[in-house]
């Protein structure tokens, strides 16, 4: 009981702190697991997989990743959007080529370029979330220029993803 309790508070103390004051990357040696059950569509086994190996590779929140995953695409390795973002964290093609991506309806070529693009965005920004993911969405420029709230379509996707993400990390304690 004592224990119960305890994990309550401290989940009620790491949910009022603001987002951005608990970065995703780089705050523990080790990243912390995979949430994989806590989506509304559970991570598929392979992807996983992929997404602890990226997560470990560039020290990001396996989670943080498969909330974006999970928003993108709801998994789908072959998605593609109206306006030709691509696999299952939807790169748009310049942006895959960025970061090395050869096929991005490749799902390891895919999860690991965009964690790559992902933890640089991270990096810029300082591991404000908020910032970081309104760049993923919106473009880092405008984001540089305008903040978190540069487009109505940022805004709502840095909701969607940061609830996910939430309850994927509530899954965990």
């Amino acid at each position: 009981m004592r224990h119960r309790i305890a994990a309550l508070v401290l989940t009620a103390v790491a949910l009022a702190a603001p987002l951005s004051a608990a970065p995703a990357r780089r705050a523990q040696p080790a990243v912390a697991p995979l949430a994989a059950s806590a989506f509304p569509i559970p991570v598929p086994h392979y992807l996983g997989a992929i997404i602890n190996d990226a997560a470990a590779m560039y020290r990001v929140d396996p989670n943080l990743i498969a909330a974006m995953a999970f928003r993108e695409s709801r998994f789908d390795a072959n998605a593609v959007s109206s306006r030709g973002a691509q696999g299952i964290m939807q790169l748009m093609p310049r942006t895959a080529r960025a970061m090395g991506v050869q096929n991005s309806f490749d799902p390891r070529d895919n999860v690991f370029g965009a964690t790559r693009y992902l933890a640089s965005l991270l990096d810029r920004f300082h591991g404000n979330i908020d910032l970081t993911l309104a760049a993923y969405n919106a473009g880092p420029e405008l984001v540089d220029r305008v903040g978190p709230n540069a487009t109505r379509e940022a805004v709502d996707y840095v909701a969607a993803v940061k609830s996910f993400y939430l309850t994927a990390l509530r899954a965990l304690s």
